[in-house]
């Protein structure tokens, strides 16, 4: 096979592999679909090119020139469609679009006639090189023209980003201007001019660039369960490739021709071994390393499973369970419980158990023995009480080691971190062995404490940063209260008092009509001015106004995204995202908006939790009428989705589902905070859910140069109406 024949079929390979795997992973997102019609184009060309370049007779070699053809008419037209779809402007450019389509449908319709490609002949070397028929005289500078566009598209792109965006888009240009440079190298030779299309393999560059920016940048949002899969297979395929070359050279040795029908099947064979040669490796790994090595399988899906239950917890409560719950039934042991520190005093408590009732263990006065506390701090390691108890002659030690004996405590496992110690698991014996521990399962609860470790510190600052939060609120409410309970004593008085006197005067001077309009006018005005008075301290009461400037919605998205990705749990979540570009500015308090749409975001996360799903969070500009503009955020969910009765009472204070939930216990108070603001800011909230199906929250916000706000919409000219879920 010749190094032309190569590099179409590098090419074909290239496309196919990239077109497959991002279009499969969404198949409804435009720029996915965009793409995958680009690398269709793209293989037919190469695999066209490949198999003419191998052909052996007249009538085969100009088929699969007009067959390579079909997908150099279509390329340019796929490209644009690709570059517009990627930039965001797709809107306006649609008739360009049909346009340029109709003109590719008249050359195609052409392709298969002698006005297009009207022969082939030798040439240069070539046995077969195609001959331009009339037709092909203009689908040339059309070709040019189309790839010129696209790439300058690219180009501005580049220019109106900035930071990693701006590289991104410098580099597919820079891919473009090396792949169609080298593509156009094949053409000199249909007008007699003897240049070597050595730069067809250049093709490759610009798909190889594409993959490389979807992946590294994540252009269009693939994923991190999508990066790790691309990257075993193209691994795979790095190993793989040069045996197909192999093949059609070793079919050439012994049948004395290649067989188009014959390599197809090869190559087709090829490419199932190469997607599967991935999870098959996985799968056999795993399926020896469980018959063969089972203890230490069962060991790293323990520390698996312990790390994973333990990363997105930071209620002191859930995690203490967590712990003693995951490690006590993954080891086989009869009981566990974990203890803590009271604060402030000298004494640990237990706080969670596994086997038996948290009555059946003793307060530990461990904060007095420091010969025991010495010895914990030293490390995170697993300590077995009976050498324990001989390694600690110390009588206050051996008191306490005594306690723990009492109770059937065999192992003792210290949680330390960073020199401090927060707390120790004491475990019962193991059940299946006869209640002595094994080295191996010593060494395993010494790795399960640097997990649980960690976890519980930061549960424990947790803990501590919701205490002075809460103590900061409580002092500040006191404070406003002494303030308002003054000034309200204050302000009062007088009104009371002429009210007062006139209740006590009235019944002795109900004849005096002069008295009683002149009073009557007092007490009015006094009546008035405690209304005034408690209308005020109401305001008061009220939050404050939001600190509003001009502000990027998009950016407001990203930020909040950028917080949600560093979670641990987001390795569970796929995110989606299309935001519009050019969005009107708003008027916004950038913090107080990222509240509502982080609240939003957490909840549907939690939504997806445990088993994960898809997240979408989406821009709009709306245009209700011409003298409005409105800006949406669209966040939507694959979760479990909120019941119907539910809906109408999301946005009340203090309602919440999520004391349903084990994992997670909400206060109600999230959305009916987020509602408020929202309204603050003269927008409003949406909210679409099917059961079983998902959720989605609709964010509204006027632009900038909006004149109309939502108290003024009549029903003839609302707020448009969020698009519904698909």
């Amino acid at each position: 096979m010749t190094f032309h024949a190569f590099s179409g079929l590098l090419n074909g390979l290239a496309a196919t592999i990239s077109g497959i795997i991002v279009y499969s992973r969404n198949p409804t997102n435009p720029k996915h679909q965009a793409y995958g019609l680009y690398a269709l184009t793209a293989a037919t060309w190469g695999y066209g090119y490949w198999a003419w370049q191998i052909s052996t007779s007249h009538a085969s070699a100009l088929f699969y020139v007009r067959l390579l053809m079909v997908g150099a008419i279509f390329l340019p037209v796929a490209y644009l469609f690709h570059v517009l779809t990627l930039l965001d402007k797709i809107q306006g450019k649609q008739r360009l679009l049909w346009f340029l389509a109709g003109i590719g449908l008249i050359f195609f319709l052409f392709n298969f006639t002698p006005y297009f490609v009207a022969d082939v002949h030798s040439v240069a070397g070539f046995r077969f090189w195609p001959k331009p028929g009339p037709a092909f005289h203009f689908y040339l500078p059309w070709f040019g023209l189309c790839s010129l566009y696209g790439t300058w598209l690219l180009l501005q792109g580049a220019r109106s980003k900035s930071g990693a965006e701006r590289y991104r888009f410098y580099l597919l240009a820079i891919g473009s201007i090396m792949a169609y440079g080298g593509g156009l190298t094949t053409f000199p030779l249909w007008y007699g001019i003897n240049i070597q299309p050595n730069g067809v393999i250049l093709l490759t560059v610009y798909t190889s660039v594409v993959a490389y920016t979807l992946l590294r940048y994540r252009l269009m949002d693939l994923g991190t369960a999508l990066e790790r899969g691309v990257t075993g297979s193209l691994l795979v395929l790095l190993v793989a490739f040069p045996a197909y070359p192999t093949l059609l050279l070793g079919q050439q040795w012994y049948f004395g021709s290649i067989n188009i029908g014959y390599s197809l099947v090869e190559l087709f064979v090829l490419l199932l071994l190469v997607f599967g040669a991935s999870s098959l490796k996985t799968q056999a790994t795993t399926l020896i390393t469980k018959a063969l090595f089972k203890d230490r399988y069962d060991q790293y899906k323990t520390v698996l499973n312990f790390s994973k239950s333990l990363v997105s917890i930071l209620e002191l409560k859930d995690l203490t369970s967590t712990i003693v719950q995951s490690i006590c039934p993954s080891l086989g042991l009869e009981w566990g419980t974990i203890y803590l520190r009271k604060t402030g005093s000298p004494d640990y408590n237990p706080i969670s158990s596994f086997g038996k009732p948290l009555s059946d263990f003793p307060s530990l006065q461990l904060g007095h023995v420091s010969s025991l506390e010495d010895r914990w701090r030293q490390g995170t390691m697993c300590f077995v009480l009976d050498e324990l108890k001989d390694s600690l002659p110390d009588p206050q030690a051996q008191a306490v080691i005594t306690q723990l004996a009492t109770i059937g405590t065999k192992v003792c496992l210290p949680l330390v971190n960073k020199n401090r110690l927060l707390g120790f698991c004491v475990f019962g014996q193991v059940i299946n062995s006869g209640g002595g521990y094994t080295s191996q399962e010593l060494e395993l609860l010494t790795t399960l404490a640097q997990e649980a470790s960690i976890a519980l510190d930061n549960a424990l600052l947790y803990e501590e940063l919701k205490r002075s939060q809460s103590l900061v609120r409580r002092t500040d409410r006191l404070r406003s209260l002494e303030t308002m309970a003054g000034g309200l004593a204050h302000e009062i008085r007088n009104p009371l008092t002429s009210i007062k006197a006139f209740v006590d005067l009235a019944p002795e001077r109900k004849d005096d009509e002069q008295f009683l309009a002149r009073f009557s006018k007092v007490v009015k005005e006094d009546v008035f001015r405690i209304e005034r008075l408690t209308r005020e301290i109401l305001d008061y009461a009220k939050p404050m106004e939001p600190f509003l400037r001009e502000e990027d919605l998009n950016d407001i998205v990203e930020s909040c995204l950028y917080t949600l990705r560093v979670r641990p749990s987001h390795e569970l979540i796929v995110i989606e995202t299309n935001l519009m570009r050019d969005l009107p500015k708003i008027f916004a308090d950038r913090q107080q908006l990222k509240q509502v749409i982080l609240n939003f975001l957490f909840n549907a996360v939690e939504a997806m939790l445990p088993d994960g799903g898809v997240l979408t969070v989406r821009t709009h500009h709306l245009r209700p009428h011409e003298k409005s503009e409105w800006v949406q955020v669209e966040i939507q969910d694959a979760g479990s989705g909120i019941a119907p009765e539910d809906i109408e009472h999301i946005f009340d204070p203090f309602f919440t589902t999520k004391h349903l939930s084990e994992e997670h216990e909400g206060t109600g108070l999230g959305l009916a905070i987020a509602h408020q603001i929202i309204q603050e800011h003269r927008g409003r909230i949406e909210v679409q859910s099917l059961k079983g199906r998902g959720t989605t929250f609709f964010v509204n916000l006027p632009s900038l140069g909006s004149q109309v706000s939502p108290s003024s919409l009549t029903a003839k000219e609302p707020v448009p109406s969020p698009p519904p879920l698909s």
